[in-house]
């Protein structure tokens, strides 16, 4: 049993945790910290677990196995590194870092200091992705020429301007580093290293200091090309269309459904089981970190996912195509 502490507290930690306390048998939260003391108060009690009163006493704490970062994303690699050194697994929440450098000094540190580093890329978890890359390993897609995805909420419709999230430092690209980059590591599974990026990045309905509509083109090394929306500003959506020379696929990734299309214009709509993919994540986190299976997300998507984050506000910013090394 993997026990862990989580670490900055609010909705997500709270989301992760009620996937696993009392249901896994691999991993359990036994302390938290947070630099709000009532957070960590409310958390220990609502989850049954200790607290601790700084971040430097619990890494430090040889009762702990793995850390459960949900701090904001420009932290994410400070504090990774700072618990890999002193010796325990990490599991960071998406994006890896906001900057590319800090993220390679993660996956670094994490095989110098021979610990599991997971980043929480859960839709590689999901019933539509399994799916797909079944019917990718079987060839029942044929070629893929494009790939067309767009993850989208309202949420930073209702951000105040003292809220973490609401400015350009912790949300690069809009909506990128909260949704988009779920697709782009999706994205980028399917169509393999994206080597070119052109984009618009705007703000056209919020009021604080963000960006609410992202848009990218891309072309991916495996000779594709791809399309990502991700918007902060409108009703939500979570799709990933694929289109292939044998069948063109469109699927709703959090509403577990998909629609096949043949060359002949037959169409298959399938509803496929949800799948708790936080748990499921968790549980093959704590598996890597027992060293029973290794952790789907390799590090250098993780990456190369933080690589197209970057791009994306780049080639906005400079008005060109921007091409990954």
């Amino acid at each position: 049993m993997i026990k862990a502490a989580s670490v900055g507290l609010g909705w997500w930690s709270d989301e992760l945790a009620n996937s696993i306390q009392s249901k896994s048998k691999k991993i359990k939260i036994v302390s938290c910290y947070s630099r709000s003391k009532k957070k960590r108060i409310n958390f220990s009690k609502k989850f049954k677990t200790e607290y601790h009163n700084s971040y430097s006493a619990l890494i430090k704490d040889k009762n702990i196995d793995a850390v459960l970062l949900t701090t904001p994303h420009s932290l994410h690699a400070k504090h990774t590194i700072q618990a890999l050194q002193n010796g325990k697994h990490v599991f960071v929440e998406k994006p890896m870092a906001t900057k590319s450098i800090g993220a390679k000094k993660m996956l670094i540190t994490a095989k110098k200091y021979n610990k599991t580093l997971a980043v929480g890329h859960n839709r590689r978890f999901s019933s539509v992705f399994n799916y797909l890359k079944k019917l990718n390993n079987q060839k029942k897609i044929g070629k893929i020429l494009h790939i067309d995805a767009n993850f989208s909420a309202s949420g930073a419709l209702n951000y105040k301007k003292n809220f973490w999230r609401a400015n350009r430092k912790e949300s690069p690209g809009g909506a990128i580093a909260g949704l988009g980059i779920h697709m782009i590591d999706l994205m980028c599974f399917f169509g393999g290293k994206i080597k070119s990026v052109q984009s618009l990045v705007r703000r056209y309905a919020i009021k604080v200091n963000m960006d609410d509509t992202t848009s990218a083109i891309f072309e991916f090394n495996n000779k594709c090309t791809g399309n990502l929306t991700s918007i902060f500003a409108c009703p939500y959506i979570s799709t990933f269309n694929v289109y292939g020379t044998k069948i063109n696929i469109f699927s709703q990734i959090d509403g577990n459904k998909i629609t096949i299309v043949n060359k002949k214009g037959k169409v298959k709509n399938l509803n496929l089981i949800n799948h708790d993919t936080l748990f499921l994540e968790l549980q093959e986190f704590a598996d890597s970190c027992m060293n029973k299976k290794k952790y789907r997300i390799d590090n250098t998507e993780a990456v190369h996912n933080v690589e197209i984050m970057e791009a994306i506000v780049k080639s906005s910013n400079r008005k060109k195509m921007i091409y990954i090394k």
